[in-house]
């Protein structure tokens, strides 16, 4: 006898198993019972979410000798029997990755219309739809039109941006959830005990983690690693080079208190184990989501920036991460941050100080502009109109020639909470000014000037196209293009 993997022995054979869809279920039912099955449906979302087995469900349904009071199919009767095993004619499955759908529909053109040969009805279901060709496509918009009142139509996609609105406008649509974790733990530990699966709670969340909401990989993961009916979560994490929540908090909280060393010693760990590093990545990344709604839903602005500025960092790394060197990206991550925070901390730390001895302070920053005959600092209150109005104090005081020059070019456009939004009318001044080192000196300047840190952010001015007119005499801004180059790199004209 052939032996049935778990997935295919645990695929939901009603809606009452159909884990993690409750809005589909209770739709579909819904229509079941009032008797108002639509011809068209179309079910949209990530892999393993199950779209397949609710189509075939649908199928049981609509064929079914003895639906029970919920509508739901027996299981019992020969079509439902006939439908879990493969074996229903009338039940054409059709997978548009194989070769695009282009036979499979000029077939279904040419014999839709002939009455089912046994069941009440005949149900196709198109899976990857998104494959399908546009004369596949074409072919099929003219089915969907003007269905026969015995076929009914179930098209399945993960990228349903790819699907004509045609044939989307003619569908119910139904967009199928990523199951959570929580959910997905359950059916996992429910089928372990079923199987007689001795699993480890972390185990089974490692796992439930990993797949990303898709039961059809939990399942087949939960198979493939048990060892002797055992499932360890050394097993997990071996396998599928995973870490440990320990891990993942101990890299938080070292990056929190800048330890640079510290951090190192964590990513060199993960490379003595052979863990993945793109799956690290992706678990601290989310790691860090979960503590950025915390300080949101605390209202810890500073704290949300500092989480967003993290997890900036380390997609980014993730998209640079080597084969050669894989832990490398990670530790150019590791040391930006701490180098930032640490700034961003000396920051907070002065902002005490001058509380405690504001007029210490005042007299150290006196004595400092004096020696540079330099007028003292008034501290201004943070408001857009402020930083607009004393843009050119600003700018005044940056040091670094080319940032100074970049920041003529910059207008700030917008304030929110400690987010200022600087508008630039070309590409190459928003990246100087948004190099580490120079936005760094920035927000000091601006801190310095106005008592309170601010984030800056960067947006390009959308292009103006202005007509050319022969013999028009030229902007003095076009005659200053030159120059400002000249300053940014150095040189000069040579005729």
């Amino acid at each position: 006898m052939e032996e049935v993997s778990l997935y295919r022995k645990y695929r939901p054979h009603n809606f009452d198993n159909l884990v993690g869809q409750d809005h589909v279920k209770i739709t579909l039912m819904n229509a079941l019972k009032s008797g108002h099955v639509a011809h068209a449906y179309l079910f949209t979302g990530p892999r393993g979410t199950g779209k397949t087995s609710t189509a075939r469900l649908m199928a049981k349904a609509l064929n079914c000798q003895n639906l029970n009071d919920d509508f739901d199919p027996c299981n019992e009767c020969e079509f439902c029997k006939e439908i879990s095993d493969g074996r229903l004619i009338d039940l054409i499955e059709i997978d548009a990755a194989s070769n695009r759908g282009i036979d499979e529909v000029r077939d279904l053109k040419e014999k839709i219309n002939f009455a089912p040969t046994r069941s009440k009805v005949k149900v196709y279901i198109i899976d990857e739809v998104h494959m399908m060709t546009k004369e596949a496509f074409n072919a099929l918009l003219k089915t969907l039109e003007e269905p026969p009142s015995h076929a009914y139509f179930i098209l399945a996609t993960t990228e349903v941006h790819k699907i004509p609105e045609t044939i989307i406008s003619r569908c119910q649509r139904f967009d199928f959830k990523r199951i959570t974790t929580k959910a997905l733990m359950t059916r996992l530990s429910y089928i372990a005990q079923l199987e007689g699966i001795q699993a480890e709670d972390e185990a089974l969340e490692a796992i439930s983690k990993y797949v990303d909401g898709g039961l059809r990989d939990a399942i087949g993961l939960l198979e493939q690693l048990t060892v002797e009916n055992m499932l360890s979560f050394e097993k997990v994490q071996d396998v599928l080079g995973i870490s440990g929540l320990s891990m993942l908090e101990n890299m938080y909280d070292v990056l929190m208190k800048n330890q640079t060393r510290e951090a190192l010693a964590i990513i060199n760990e993960l490379h003595v184990q052979g863990s993945d590093f793109r799956q690290f990545s992706h678990e601290f990344v989310d790691l860090l989501r979960n503590k950025m709604l915390e300080a949101i839903s605390a209202e810890k602005p500073a704290e949300v920036a500092r989480l967003i500025r993290m997890i900036e960092t380390f997609q980014k790394a993730q998209q640079r991460l080597e084969a050669d060197i894989p832990q490398l990206s990670l530790e150019i991550a590791v040391i930006e941050l701490t180098n930032n925070l640490l700034e961003m901390e000396a920051g907070k730390e002065e902002v005490a100080q001058e509380k405690v001895e504001e007029k210490t302070i005042e007299r150290k920053h006196q004595t400092i502009a004096a020696s540079k005959d330099e007028p003292k600092v008034e501290k201004m209150n943070l408001s857009l109109e402020n930083i607009q109005k004393n843009w050119p104090r600003v700018v005044e005081r940056i040091k670094n020639p080319a940032l100074k020059n970049s920041l003529k070019n910059a207008k700030p456009l917008e304030l929110d909470g400690v987010n200022l939004v600087l508008q630039f009318s070309t590409i190459f001044h928003k990246d100087k000014v948004m190099e580490p080192a120079h936005r760094v000196e920035l927000e000091n300047v601006i801190k310095e000037l106005f008592d309170q840190a601010v984030k800056i952010m960067s947006v390009v001015k959308a292009l103006e196209i202005k007509a050319v007119i022969e013999d028009e005499p030229q902007d003095d801004n076009d005659k200053n293009v030159v120059d400002e180059a000249l300053e940014i790199f150095g040189g000069q004209v040579v005729e």
